[in-house]
């Protein structure tokens, strides 16, 4: 069982392209080989494979961060899992349940006005996690300022060192990482990770 990840990038055209395709590139390439294993297509289009399915919600929040790093920018997010039945030299090109269930949930996410749905090819538990995750989009993922998005993208990059670490790293002190971090509300993202990787693992 894989995970593919089908997004783009929203007002995209806001702002110089080069600054947040730099960004989305570099964090591609520390999750596997472009083209093998993602794609950026038609200017702000995306597929990624997650190999392993436990990272795909936290791979799916860090994604969200990291645009919306960059005032006004924002990604839709479609989560499917499932097999890989054709695994091509294309991420395009290849197939399976995983690559089907994401692009037709993509397909969804305008119609749901949602930034991010899973589809497990389990409807029940489909229901449960969407609901779950809607409840943390509109409370506040889909509101997150830029230096809460910054926050939680750097934790999620350096989740082996410590906040004290952290904070010497980029000039802060602890408390101000933390706070940043309950404004974020990143214990919740969390808690909701854990979850998700409960959920999706009893299916397996």
């Amino acid at each position: 069982m894989v995970a593919v990840i089908t997004g783009d990038v929203i007002n995209s055209e806001k702002i110089d392209t080069k600054k947040w395709l730099s960004v989305l590139k570099k964090y591609f390439n520390t999750l596997g080989k472009s083209s093998a294993d993602w794609a950026i297509y038609r200017g702000d289009e995306f597929q990624l494979r997650v190999r392993n399915i436990d990272e795909a919600f936290i791979t799916s929040i860090q994604i969200k961060a990291k645009m919306r790093q960059f005032k006004d920018l924002d990604v839709r997010l479609s989560i499917g899992l499932g097999d890989e039945i054709v695994a091509n030299k294309n991420i395009l090109e290849s197939n399976g349940t995983a690559f089907v269930r994401s692009g037709r949930t993509f397909e969804e996410l305008r119609k749901n006005k949602s930034t991010l749905l899973v589809n497990t090819g389990n409807n029940e538990l489909d229901q449960e996690l969407n609901l779950y995750i809607k409840l943390v989009l509109t409370g506040f993922m889909d509101k997150w300022s830029v230096a809460s998005a910054e926050i939680v993208s750097l934790i999620l990059e350096n989740k082996s060192i410590s906040q004290e670490e952290i904070a010497k790293m980029v000039g802060m002190t602890q408390a101000a990482i933390s706070q940043r971090l309950k404004r974020a509300n990143f214990d919740v993202l969390m808690d909701l990770n854990n979850m998700f990787v409960k959920k999706i693992n009893a299916i397996k």
